[in-house]
């Protein structure tokens, strides 16, 4: 698993200093001013659970039980949708890119798209290996619904363009879309996740996704001296 995202890491920073400096990349990597993500996964009562008399004993039973910490089940629950959002969020840069493939007027955008792809791809196989090897079931949780109904809006939109008008939407999408995925790590995932593979897994994702930042910023320079 960490030869698999190293692998990844190195093949997107290399791509990276085609176009920037390694300044440049840390300065992108440590971009956090995108609107954070918010985690919106509603807490339930387990089915079955017995009800008990209100009075003081119960109170004092409930006091107790919440001071407990959290056991297995509830981990891999939270770490579960941790990777349930992280793949769709993915998902929808993949769902993009395609669109983007097949309509793009010039052969840097292109070059972009085929980076994509080739990035986001691998990242959802690392994420899928490391879920089947410690068993946690990824779900979606409000915050992945909200990602995949916004996603399909967009997707509508930029299937009406073509040429230099799409490749334009398109680029704005995704720095919007990359910015929002580095606060999401840093804000919601890797706090959330318990499980010390899974946060590795995010933390590596990171550079990659600044490469891919600071590589649309320099295509949208690109093509506004056009």
């Amino acid at each position: 698993m960490k030869r698999l995202l190293t692998v990844t890491v190195a093949a997107s920073l290399l791509g990276a200093c085609h176009f920037h400096s390694r300044a440049g990349l840390a300065e992108h990597a440590n971009d956090k001013s995108s609107k954070v993500v918010a985690d919106t996964q509603p807490i339930v009562r387990q089915a079955g659970e017995p009800a008990r008399e209100p009075d003081r004993e119960q109170d004092r039973s409930s006091h107790a039980t919440a001071s407990k910490p959290m056991g297995r089940t509830s981990f891999f629950t939270s770490d579960g949708r941790t990777a349930g959002r992280f793949l769709m969020a993915n998902d929808v840069v993949i769902s993009f890119a395609k669109i983007a493939h097949a309509n793009a007027a010039s052969d840097e955008v292109e070059g972009f798209v085929r980076r994509l792809l080739t990035d986001h791809t691998q990242m959802i196989a690392a994420m899928r290996a490391l879920s089947a090897e410690q068993d946690i079931s990824p779900s979606d949780d409000n915050g992945s619904r909200d990602l995949r109904d916004l996603s399909t809006l967009q997707r509508d939109s930029l299937r009406a363009l073509t040429g230099r008008a799409l490749e334009t939407s398109y680029l704005a999408m995704e720095l919007d879309r990359h910015r929002a995925m580095l606060s999401m790590i840093d804000d919601v995932l890797v706090p959330r996740a318990h499980s010390g593979e899974l946060r590795e897994l995010l933390a590596a994702a990171r550079p990659i996704i600044a490469a891919h930042i600071a590589h649309a910023e320099q295509l949208q320079s690109t093509l506004a001296r056009r």
